[in-house]
This record gives structure tokens, C-alpha cells and sequence, in this order.
């Protein structure tokens, strides 16, 4: 009787310990057999997560465009991508992971000598305080910000023309705008010199993400369920996500750290401190 219970139970166990990983391929711009490290963070991010999923999980890169990514993830059942925003497009061919690899600031409300606004601010609130904020005629904002500006189109100033963008970065820096709506890189790109960056602060838009977020993504298949179960359950180790937020450190504007520290603390469910 003893050995009838114990031969299922050992049998269990080897299969666990015999248990092959499960083989995954990554579709990427990356290449391990050139002998580089990657460039990119998102790449080298991966890599740490691979790693803590050894015996559990083997990844090769397979070089492909992003044309093709999508298509092959589509036709196999072994695909994952990586850094990859969510759409419902992509949510109806792919199963994502839940937390985030990475994160990219989102368009800010960009205002001059008017530190008084707090970091976070409706375009509502912005237009309520009499500011003459500037945007761009056919240029898409993301879905919020081009629904406020049809709705509004008669409080804004509307720039036109191919260089109206850069137009308006010059106006709000001459004084003959109190904000614009762009990416805080791409100005400070232009205008680089602390002269001009004294007066001006960047603020995240209310009623819109403030930061962008990079997923995995995985076939819609068992073993596309499997990687992304896998990927999950490394993305919840605080050694992972401690990881992952301290690497975003100086990879954007000091102005932007703020955003972004606490936008993946908030999708990691990180309690924030006093200090933050």
C-alpha cells in the first residue's frame, strides 16, 4: 500500500525536476551572436528577467522589423515582443503581461514664468486661468488631447504650416505664449541653455496618462499563456521592480524623473514614501 502512494508522488517530483523549460523566441532587433551587449534599456531589462526565469524558461532573438514582428506573432505559437504599447488592436492578437518593462514620458503642457501651476493640471484648468497655450493644426496629441482641442479649438492658438511646431516653441520662449503642448525632450533639444530653462516648467496633462508604457507580449496560444505567465511572475519580484525603476533613472530629463518613478511604482502597486 505504502508504495502505491509513493510511486505517483515520486513520479511527480522527477517530472518537476526533469521539467524542460519552455522555448521561447523573441522577436527583436538584437543580436547575441554579434557579442554586443544591447544598446537599448528595454533589451538589457529582458535579459535580467531571462535570467531569473532560468530552468524555467529559454529565449533566442530572432531578428525581424516591426512589420513583421506582429505578423509572426500572429502565425506561431512561440512569439513574445517586447516594449510594446497596448492598443486594442494588439490586445485582440497577443496576450500581454499585466506590469510594465518600460516607461516613456507622455506629452507635457509646457509653460513660461508661470511656476504658480501645479505639476499636474487640466488643459481646462490651464484655459480657466487665462494661459494662451499653444498647439499644432493636424497634429495627434493622443486620443484625450485631440478631443479637448476639437472641443476647444476657439480657446487655443492653432500654429499652421510645416515648421508651426518649432514656431511655437519660439513664441513661448519670446513671451508671446504662456504654454505649448510637446515633449519636454524635444524642447529642451531646442533650448538647451539654462537661461531660457529657469523660466520654463514642464507639466504633466490631467485626464491623461502622464507616462507611456513598454509591455510584453506574447502569441495568444498555451505556451504564449506560459511565457507571460512566467514574465508575470518576475515582474512581481520587488528585486525586479527595483531593478527595473532604477534603471530608468537619468534615462530622461530631470524634469521627467518624477513622472516616471512614480507612474511604475503606481503599476507595480509600490507604496510610495514621504521622501516621494
Amino acid at each position: 500500500m505504502l508504495l502505491k502512494i509513493l510511486f505517483p508522488l515520486l513520479l511527480s517530483v522527477s517530472t518537476i525536476a526533469f521539467a524542460k523549460p519552455i522555448k521561447i523566441e523573441i522577436l527583436s532587433d538584437y543580436n547575441p551572436s554579434f557579442g554586443e551587449s544591447p544598446g537599448d534599456l528595454a533589451t538589457q531589462l529582458l535579459l535580467i528577467i531571462a535570467r531569473s526565469l532560468k530552468g524555467e524558461m529559454a529565449i533566442d532573438f530572432i531578428p525581424a522589423s516591426r512589420l513583421r514582428e506582429w505578423r509572426e506573432l500572429e502565425h506561431h505559437d512561440n512569439i513574445c515582443l517586447y516594449n510594446k504599447v497596448k492598443t486594442p488592436e494588439r490586445e485582440a492578437k497577443a496576450l500581454f503581461v499585466t506590469l510594465p518593462l518600460m516607461a516613456f514620458p507622455s506629452n507635457r503642457l509646457i509653460l513660461r514664468n508661470k511656476k504658480f501651476v501645479s505639476a499636474e493640471v487640466t488643459l481646462e484648468k490651464a484655459l480657466s486661468l487665462g494661459l494662451r497655450i499653444g498647439v499644432t493644426k493636424g497634429r495627434s496629441y493622443g486620443l484625450e488631447i485631440d478631443d479637448f482641442i476639437k472641443t476647444n479649438a476657439d480657446r487655443l492658438f492653432i500654429g499652421e504650416g510645416n515648421d508651426s511646431a518649432f514656431r511655437l516653441r519660439k513664441m513661448l520662449v519670446q513671451g508671446r505664449l504662456d504654454g505649448v503642448i510637446e515633449y519636454s525632450s524635444v524642447f529642451v533639444n531646442d533650448y538647451p541653455s539654462e537661461d531660457v530653462l529657469k523660466d520654463i516648467s514642464f507639466h504633466a496633462i490631467g485626464d491623461t496618462h502622464a507616462t507611456i508604457f513598454g509591455y510584453i507580449a506574447c502569441s495568444d496560444s498555451k505556451l504564449g499563456r506560459q511565457a507571460v505567465d512566467l514574465f508575470e511572475r518576475a515582474l512581481q519580484k520587488p528585486l525586479i521592480q527595483d531593478q527595473v525603476i532604477s534603471a530608468h533613472a537619468n534615462l530622461f530629463l530631470p524634469q521627467e524623473e518624477v513622472f516616471i518613478s512614480n507612474s511604475l511604482k503606481n503599476a507595480y502597486g509600490i507604496q510610495k514614501t514621504e521622501k516621494d
